[in-house]
């Protein structure tokens, strides 16, 4: 089998895909320190500059790993790193290994639609927008909702106004489950079963620790994982503090 730091060797399969491929040692340095962590249960902690291509190093390992049937959970603070994980790294890396295996974006309830509460708020959108430009947004999503696939926020031709937004995304204190009617169509059931199912999962921070807050209530939004790759980790102070922290005001 393949070094997991030979991917990125000068006739490595990245190499051989890659037109504008560089050796980094310092890349090859961090996927054997990443597959050494794994492989003994260690935590590791890595710092790089830019440049060094730090999401293949840890991608690669990853990779690996869920050859083996375990499951990864990658987390990011940015959106636009998630996307560039989901819709080009991940994608590239598995033609490079030859692997097959699932990788899903995990987002959060809020992001996707609900058609009963879509349905509800149409009966009322001359009380609740008679402002024109938020009455178009309205429709916008109404035209929307009638042929997407995802049904999550992102997918949408353009951002509509927060407070449309709020009246027609998914809310768990407003979910029937089973009862309601438009459960077996319903885009977050949707994203919870490839969730499930995944085995390469990519969520934000704040997922992540909502996830972590929820494990200790006897619930769960991710399945169980393996290993956990937290990218951007300097954020992650402020995130976890929101989820697990105390705030206490002078009065």
């Amino acid at each position: 089998m393949m070094q997991v730091q030979d991917y990125f060797g000068p006739a490595g399969p990245v190499a051989k895909r890659l037109k504008a491929f560089e050796l980094r040692p310092q890349q090859q340095q961090m996927a054997a320190a990443v597959e050494a962590a794994y492989a003994q249960g260690e935590n590791l902690i890595v710092e790089a500059g830019t440049g060094v291509g730090k999401s293949f190093a840890y991608l690669i390992p990853a990779i690996a790993q869920v050859a083996l049937g375990k499951k990864v959970v990658i987390s990011t603070h940015t959106i636009s790193l998630q996307e560039q994980l989901i819709e080009k790294d991940i994608p590239f890396l598995r033609a490079v290994s030859g692997q097959e295996f699932s990788a899903v974006l995990c987002k959060g309830r809020g992001n996707y639609l609900c058609m009963r509460r879509l349905e509800q708020t149409s009966k009322k959108a001359f009380t609740l927008f008679p402002d024109m430009r938020n009455a178009d947004d309205l429709v916008m999503i109404e035209e929307w909702a009638e042929n997407t696939k995802d049904g999550s926020l992102s997918d949408l031709p353009r951002q509509p106004a927060w407070q449309v937004w709020d009246k027609v995304a998914a809310e768990h204190g407003n979910c029937l489950g089973r009862r309601c009617r438009y459960y077996d169509g319903c885009f977050y059931q949707a994203s919870r079963r490839r969730i499930q199912n995944g085995q390469l999962l990519v969520c934000n921070h704040a997922l992540f620790f909502s996830d972590l807050a929820l494990r200790r209530a006897g619930g769960s939004i991710l399945p169980a994982y393996d290993f956990v790759v937290l990218d951007e980790a300097h954020t992650i102070e402020g995130v976890a503090s929101a989820h697990f922290g105390l705030s206490v005001s002078e009065s």
